[in-house]
C-alpha cells in the first residue's frame, strides 16, 4: 500500500506573524481533531449587518465558526439539528442582524446513495450567531434529493423586506446516469425569519440529468433588488441561466441563456478533486451611481485555462456587457484561477471577488487566494494577495470542496478558503478596503509545501519553497528473505530560492520508482531554519 507520511517541523509555517511583522491571514479551526474538522472544506462567512465587528462562518460538515473581534480569534462549535447536518454551509446576514445558516439534511432512517439530503434545513441566530434554532426546512419531496442551497434576503422593498428566499437543485436520484432521472432548480421564501418556508416550486423551464456533472442543473445563487425583484443565476448544459420574480418569488419568467460555459461548470484542475464554475449573482442596492446594476461571476476556461470571469447588466437583466476575464496574469498562460466567489458592499456599491489563483506556481499546483476589487461598477479591478502562507489541496483523491467565500460590508472584505497541510485548515483574512494596499507582496520567508501527484500511474513530488533548500531522494530496495531495506540510490537537488523573491520557488521530481522512496528537504545554511527537517515518506 502506498501512503503518505506526514511532514514535521514546519513550525515557522504556521507562526502568527512574519519575518515582516506583519500579521498572517487566521487560522480558524484549532483542532483538527474536533467534531467533523479532519477535512473541514467548502466554508462560508457573513459579517453582521448589525454588528460589524461580528462574524460568522461555517464550513463542511457541521463547522461553526464566531469571532467577536473582526476576525482576529475564533471560536470553534458544533452545528446541530433535529434534521440533521449535512454540509453545503451557506452563512447569510439580513439588514437586522438575523444570521441564517442553511445546509442539506440528513435525515435519520435514509441512506441508500445520499438519500437522507431530502431537505435543505435553514437555522437562524438572533445573537451575533453564538447559538441557532433547531431549525426549519424547505422542499421536501418524497424520495427527491435536494442539494446545493443557496439564501438571501429582502432588506429593501416595501413589500417584501425581510423575506428570505431559498433556491437549490433538486435531484430525482442522484449520481444516476438513467434518463429516467433528472434535475431541476428549486425555490422556496420565508417571511418569518426562517421560521417556516412555502411550499417549494420549480423555477427552471428546462430540466438537466442527475449525473451531477455539466448537463446537470446546478449552483442556483439568488440576489435581491431595492424593488423586491429576485434574480437567480444557474449553470447547466454548457450555459449559464438567467431568470427573475418581480412578485416575491411566487411567479418566475422565462428562463434566459446569458452565456456559453465552454468548460461547462464542472472544469477540470490538475491535482485538485474537482472544482466547478458555477455562477454567483450580486445587484447593487447602495446610493452609488451603479445602483442597481447585477453582476454575474463564473468560471471558464475559455482560454486553455481556468479563468474567472465577470459580467453585468443595468436593465435588470434584459441585457448584459461582453464578459470581462478578472484575474490579470497572461492570457493562457496554463496557470489556474478558480472557485470563484462574489460579495458587495451595499454601504458603497463597491465589488469583492475572490478566488484560488496559481499565478504564482511554476508548475500550477500550489495555490494562493486572491480577491479583486473594484470600485468603479466593475469597469476596473485591482488584485491582492489574501495569503502569506503556501497554500494548496490534498491532491486528486481527497475532497477538498466546491467553493471559498467572501462577504463585504461596511468597507470591510472577509475571505475565508481552506488549505491541505497533514490536515485541512481553515483560514480567515478580514481587512478593511482601504488597508489593502498594504498587504505585503511576498509570501512569508522560511516556508516549505510539498504535494504527491501520481502521474502515469508513478510519484511525483512537488515542492515549494520560500527559502533555500537542500532536497535529498533516497530509492530503497528490500533484498529477499530480508524484513530491512537497503539503500538502492540516492539523488540530489536544490532550491536555491532568493529571500524577498516575490513568489515561491519550486522543485518538481519524478520518481523512478513508485514505492520505498523518502524524500529530505533541508535548510539550506540557515541560522533561523536550521533545526527544520521536512520529509516525505512513500512506502
Amino acid at each position: 500500500m502506498v501512503f503518505v507520511k506526514k511532514l514535521v517541523g514546519i513550525v515557522v509555517c504556521f507562526a502568527a506573524v512574519s519575518v515582516f511583522g506583519q500579521t498572517n491571514e487566521v487560522q480558524m479551526n484549532q483542532d483538527h481533531n474536533f467534531f467533523g474538522a479532519i477535512y473541514p472544506n467548502e466554508p462560508s462567512i457573513c459579517i453582521s449587518k448589525s454588528n460589524p465587528e461580528v462574524i460568522v462562518a461555517g464550513a463542511n460538515i457541521a463547522n461553526h465558526y464566531v469571532s467577536s473581534d473582526n476576525g482576529e480569534t475564533w471560536e470553534n462549535k458544533v452545528l446541530t439539528s433535529p434534521f440533521g447536518v449535512w454540509g453545503d454551509p451557506v452563512l447569510h446576514s439580513d439588514a437586522k442582524g438575523n444570521i441564517y445558516f442553511a445546509h442539506l439534511s440528513k435525515t435519520s432512517g435514509k441512506s441508500n446513495h445520499y438519500g437522507f439530503i431530502d431537505r435543505i434545513v435553514v437555522q437562524t441566530s438572533s445573537d451575533d450567531g453564538q447559538s441557532f434554532s433547531g431549525g426549519s426546512y424547505a422542499g421536501l419531496n418524497g424520495d427527491k434529493m435536494q442539494d446545493k442551497p443557496w439564501i438571501s434576503t429582502d432588506d429593501y422593498s416595501s413589500q417584501y423586506k425581510g423575506n428570505a428566499y431559498l433556491s437549490w437543485t433538486e435531484f430525482d436520484k442522484i449520481n444516476s446516469k438513467k434518463k429516467k432521472y433528472q434535475s431541476r432548480i428549486r425555490f422556496s421564501s420565508s417571511n418569518d425569519i426562517g421560521k417556516s418556508w412555502s411550499d417549494a416550486i420549480t423555477i427552471s423551464d428546462s430540466v438537466g440529468d442527475c449525473i451531477d456533472d455539466d448537463h446537470t442543473l446546478e449552483g442556483a445563487t439568488t440576489a435581491v433588488g431595492v424593488n423586491g425583484e429576485i434574480y437567480c443565476a444557474w449553470a447547466g448544459h454548457y450555459k449559464l441561466y438567467f431568470d427573475k420574480s418581480l412578485d416575491g418569488g411566487k411567479t418566475w419568467g422565462k428562463d434566459k441563456v446569458l452565456f456559453d460555459q465552454e468548460s461547462g461548470w464542472a472544469m477540470d484542475i490538475p491535482h485538485l478533486y474537482r472544482s466547478n464554475g458555477m455562477p454567483f449573482i450580486v445587484v447593487d442596492n447602495s446610493n452609488s451611481k451603479y445602483t442597481g446594476r447585477l453582476y454575474l461571476v463564473w468560471g471558464d476556461d475559455k482560454h486553455g485555462d481556468a479563468d474567472i470571469f465577470m459580467a453585468y447588466s443595468d436593465d435588470r437583466g434584459d441585457s448584459w456587457n461582453a464578459p470581462k476575464r478578472i484575474n490579470r496574469d497572461i492570457l493562457g498562460n496554463g496557470k489556474s484561477q478558480y472557485l470563484p466567489n462574489v460579495a458587495i458592499d451595499q454601504t458603497t456599491g463597491h465589488l469583492a471577488i475572490t478566488y484560488y489563483d496559481r499565478r504564482n506556481s511554476e508548475h500550477n499546483v500550489f495555490s494562493d487566494v486572491h480577491t479583486a476589487v473594484s470600485s468603479d461598477g466593475g469597469e476596473n479591478f485591482v488584485e491582492y494577495r489574501m495569503n502569506n502562507l503556501l497554500a494548496g489541496h490534498a491532491g486528486k483523491n481527497v475532497f477538498s470542496g466546491d467553493y471559498l467565500d467572501v462577504d463585504f460590508h461596511a468597507g470591510k472584505i472577509s475571505a475565508i478558503w481552506t488549505s491541505f497541510s497533514e490536515y485541512s485548515r481553515v483560514f480567515n483574512r478580514t481587512v478593511m478596503e482601504t488597508e489593502l494596499d498594504g498587504l505585503f507582496p511576498i509570501h512569508q520567508v522560511g516556508q516549505v509545501k510539498s504535494h504527491l501527484s501520481y502521474e502515469k500511474k508513478k510519484p511525483v513530488i512537488y515542492i515549494a519553497c520560500t527559502r533555500p533548500s537542500d532536497i535529498s531522494l533516497t530509492y530503497y530496495k528490500k533484498p529477499w528473505f530480508s524484513k530491512n531495506l537497503k539503500e538502492k540510490s540516492k539523488e540530489s537537488y536544490n532550491i536555491n530560492h532568493r529571500p524577498g523573491l516575490q513568489g515561491i520557488s519550486e522543485l518538481r521530481i519524478p520518481s523512478s520508482q513508485k514505492r520505498r522512496i523518502k524524500i529530505i528537504i533541508t535548510p539550506t545554511e540557515s541560522e533561523m531554519y536550521k533545526d527544520e527537517v521536512d520529509y516525505i515518506d512513500i512506502k
